[in-house]
């Protein structure tokens, strides 16, 4: 099972650096121009990014990730955006280790993960402007 690129995981490096397992943080340094990155950290090696607006009263999320650090890089373990659509690739054990895996939306979920990481390392105003934004 193929990593995540280099340059998307120098954005999860850089949104989950530091943040404490069951902690969360909020990143928007666009003066609302896009929405804010929610970041949480679920489980020692998995973490949720999200976006969210509200309807009706609602926060919705859309999309929300999670994702696996391995050793050997971050891997995306599921989306779901706000049309109903949730994808799981990667199937975990209560450890996080992966037990099992779709080819399919892997593939589907690699591809989507590193337009949307672009996107977000972009909108943020780049990856040395996110950890300063984290370290202040």
């Amino acid at each position: 099972m193929q990593t995540l690129s280099r340059a998307a995981g120098q954005v999860l490096d850089a949104v989950t650096q530091d943040l404490a397992v069951g902690a969360a943080r909020t990143i928007d340094n666009s003066n609302g121009t896009y929405m804010a990155l929610h970041v949480d950290r679920l489980t020692e090696s998995t973490f949720s990014l999200a976006h969210y607006y509200g309807q009706n009263g609602d926060l919705v999320c859309d999309p929300d990730g999670v994702f696996l650090k391995t050793a050997a890089g971050w891997l995306p373990v599921t989306l779901q955006l706000c049309t109903g659509h949730f994808t799981v690739a990667v199937e975990l054990d209560g450890n996080d280790k992966p037990t099992g895996w779709r080819p399919r939306q892997y593939r589907e979920l690699v591809s989507f993960a590193r337009m949307w990481l672009r996107n977000i390392a972009e909108q943020q105003g780049g990856i040395a402007h996110i950890q300063r934004s984290i370290t202040r």
